[in-house]
């Protein structure tokens, strides 16, 4: 079972950035920009930023940014990116050499605005990339600071629309915001990336649920279909009683709530449920079915051997 948090309240203009800003997470690619040709003194700073980079990492056992050879790395490429403002040269090297050297965040910030300059995430460039932006937004979200930590997730994900950590980070932390519409955005966007995840397949169940029925009735929701898929018919008929509770007009937790009662024998219980699961879905056919069962059996008949129809996939 997976354990949903408590919603959190979140205010009016976070929710309505994160409105606009995951439906719109498919963006185009970055238009191209006219450069001037690179000057050659910014040339120069970064090809010696680029010899001092490698130095540091054939001299170094391990990589940090307060080193000497870093450190004169990082000056010949700011002050390349000075002599050369605009140009996404030089932002790509001094991204690399904060990526390679250990500094996450002015490498995030970097490589943002090495984007803004009209450079591409390919290669060696996106998968620095990737690594450092789900790192620090990892960080935001062990923080428990989860609307910086979405507001990263999102960054990343907007800038490779390809990558599957981005997206389903984003959708766990935009359940726990409260904000399941959002969270059904980047899940759906997972299961296209990978249609084989069956994780991100129930994750977008549950937030289609949240959005329809509720966070409280849906999480319930959820917590019968696990209950009862573990055996435990009393905790899962106490959770889909909840879950009607919470949103009487949730079909499917009534059924639920009538299926369990159905296989524990308590037929008046299973009739009750599923007459309200019926009279929410008069065309379903399963819950026809199972009313009608539950009545003939309450009233001492046999069962009908023939069984039900065939379950609609309506999950959530």
């Amino acid at each position: 079972m997976v354990r949903v948090q408590a919603p959190i309240r979140v205010n009016r203009s976070l929710r309505a950035t994160f409105v606009a800003a995951v439906a719109a997470l498919l963006l185009t690619a970055p238009a191209a920009f006219a450069q001037s040709p690179l000057p050659s003194n910014a040339e120069q700073a970064i090809a010696r930023g680029q010899a001092l980079m490698q130095e540091a990492l054939a001299t170094y056992d391990a990589q940090f940014p307060d080193r000497p050879l870093w450190q004169q790395a990082f000056r010949e490429g700011r002050n390349a990116v000075q002599l050369a403002p605009g140009h996404p040269e030089p932002l790509r090297f001094l991204a690399e050499a904060y990526s390679r050297s250990n500094w996450p965040g002015p490498a995030v910030a970097t490589w943002n605005d090495y984007v803004a300059a009209g450079g591409t995430l390919e290669g060696e460039a996106r998968e620095l990339f990737l690594r450092d932006g789900n790192e620090v937004a990892f960080a935001a979200y062990q923080q428990g600071n989860l609307e910086e930590a979405a507001e990263r997730y999102l960054a990343v994900a907007s800038a490779v629309p390809d990558d599957v950590e981005a997206h389903r980070w984003l959708g766990r932390i935009l359940l726990e915001l409260g904000l399941p519409q959002q969270a059904t955005a980047a899940w759906q966007t997972v299961v296209d990336l990978d249609p084989t995840d069956d994780g991100a397949r129930y994750f977008l169940n549950l937030s289609r649920a949240q959005t329809r029925w509720g966070a409280e009735a849906a999480n319930a929701f959820y917590r019968g279909v696990a209950a009862y898929e573990a055996g435990d018919l009393t905790t899962a008929r106490s959770a889909f009683a909840q879950a009607s509770a919470r949103n009487a007009n949730y079909a499917e937790a009534w059924a639920w709530l009538g299926r369990v009662a159905f296989e524990q024998g308590n037929y008046e219980d299973a009739f009750n449920a599923y007459s309200r699961a019926s009279e929410l879905e008069p065309g379903n056919t399963t819950y026809s079915w199972f009313r009608q069962e539950s009545q003939r059996l309450m009233s001492g008949g046999t069962p009908d051997e023939s069984g039900p129809p065939a379950e609609e996939d309506d999950e959530g």
